[in-house]
């Protein structure tokens, strides 16, 4: 099957608009009246610059890292129930989203958009000076980078999950790595796409040599950080482990401390945070906030299920990213979700934090025989929610079972349950259901986003 990468996204990757000068904004918006030719695009260290941080400008799209590529994962898991008023991506955790979805299509053209720009930065052919190769070669690192996400992102919401079939030949996305205006490009398969994605990590690791000295830009940790979840994903539990090993033994990170956790996170870029989606005032996202799908002064539609409200235990520091509302009420009826506090949508979006390097590391450690060291890892992140808990004792399955709790918690609402429901092979129970689907045996090709319409007609 061929995919044709709308013309759309062809026009806004096509137009030079990362030519504008930086002027000290960590991420630049584009300005699509600025076009110049595909072959001009790039001609200084500035233009490289500008280019790269264009490609982080479009993870703040509302399709993608602002809002819903975060919030679909989780509205179809088990973590989130709808409030009776819920009308944004109700289709999806109703499991009724179509191939005219606008929220699917919408992130289908960001995620492409990203590789595009991406593209143009890593295939510039631009000879510069020596004294600025690092740098180059710093912006070239990135673009990969942030292309393995973007296919990433793609074939985790387009695709069913790596391991659905037993040699992973089952359809992917298309894999684009050029930009060719009149290429229809053929879906690959899964084993195809996670092989780029790959490819393109292990290309961008030597090349990320200079620390960009914040998380809002990938690092060569972050870049190997990615690695260890996609190598989760993908089984290779040796590599994942030894890639998350890399980033904790850095010393770049460290975990917050229990007292400062809940405050963190209307903060951003804390001691743990390895990459993650820079939001500011001036951004002007408000209503399209990804908070504001949880707070009552935002559009509340989504709340916290019981099953997850009963995992965490009392006193752990992480009951305090819930708040209450007198509006509503129930068991647990009263709490809404507050990891995104500001409604103004001025939080940061996590993408990659130290936490979850010890949760991989955990899981990697049980699988290949290292018990200790799974137990040792878990009852870190345990006793960081809760200094006063019990050191993780489990073995076998159970301490398998207890890792994925401890990660369900930790990784709550940021977009990562029903990944991990899929990767498991588990069946969707929604034991506190306001939805119209309860249950969803796996393996399902509902849990699968709908490839847009209009990208299927191009194929007609």
């Amino acid at each position: 099957m061929k995919i044709e990468i709308n013309k759309k996204l062809r026009v806004i990757t096509v137009v030079a608009v990362f030519l504008i000068s930086a002027c000290g904004k960590d991420f630049l918006d584009l300005n699509p009246h600025q076009s110049i030719a595909l072959d001009q695009a790039i001609q200084t260290i500035d233009d490289y610059q500008a280019a790269v941080y264009g490609t982080y400008s479009a993870l703040q799209s509302a399709d993608y890292y602002g809002r819903y590529f975060v919030l679909v994962p989780d509205v179809m898991s088990d973590d989130v129930k709808q409030n009776a008023q819920a009308n944004r991506a109700r289709d999806f955790s109703d499991y009724q989203a179509t191939a005219l979805d606008g929220i699917a299509t919408g992130m289908w053209e960001i995620m492409y958009d990203a590789i595009n720009r991406a593209n143009l930065v890593i295939n510039a052919e631009v000879e510069l000076a020596a004294a600025v190769q690092d740098q180059k070669d710093e912006f070239i690192g990135e673009a990969y980078t942030l292309r393995a996400l973007a296919h990433f992102d793609l074939v985790r919401m387009f695709a069913q999950h790596y391991g659905y079939t037993e040699d992973n030949s089952h359809p992917g996305v298309a894999i684009v790595t050029s930009f060719d205006q009149n290429a229809r490009p053929e879906r690959s398969s899964v084993s195809e796409v996670y092989q780029q994605i790959v490819d393109d990590l292990m290309a961008a690791i030597p090349l990320l040599k200079v620390d960009p000295g914040s998380a809002s830009r990938f690092s060569a940790e972050g870049a190997k950080a990615l690695l260890a979840r996609v190598m989760l994903y993908m089984g290779n539990y040796q590599l994942a482990g030894q890639m998350a090993s890399e980033v904790i033994n850095s010393g770049k990170y460290s975990l917050v401390p229990t007292d400062q956790y809940v405050a963190s996170w209307n903060q951003g870029l804390s001691s743990e945070s390895i990459f993650e989606v820079v939001f500011r005032a001036d951004d002007d996202n408000g209503s399209d906030a990804l908070g504001r799908m949880y707070l009552p002064e935002g559009y509340g539609d989504y709340l916290p299920t019981t099953d997850l409200l009963d995992l965490i235990p009392e006193g752990d520091v992480r009951k305090g990213l819930f708040k209450t509302d007198a509006t509503i009420g129930g068991v647990y009826g009263n709490l809404r979700v507050n990891k995104y506090p500001n409604a103004q949508n001025q939080n940061n979006t996590p993408v990659l934090r130290l936490s979850e390097m010890y949760l991989i590391r955990a899981e990697a450690r049980a699988i290949l025989g290292d018990e200790a060291g799974a137990r040792e890892d878990v009852t870190t992140i345990r006793q960081r929610g809760l200094p006063s808990a019990s050191v993780v004792t489990a073995s076998g399955q159970a301490l398998l079972d207890e890792i994925a709790k401890e990660k369900r918690i930790e990784m709550m609402f940021e977009g990562q349950r029903l990944w991990e429901l899929m990767r498991h092979k588990e069946n969707l129970v929604r034991s506190d259901c306001t939805n119209l689907v309860c249950e969803v045996d796996y393996p399902d090709n509902r849990f699968v986003a709908p490839i847009p319409q209009a990208e299927l007609d191009a194929n007609e």
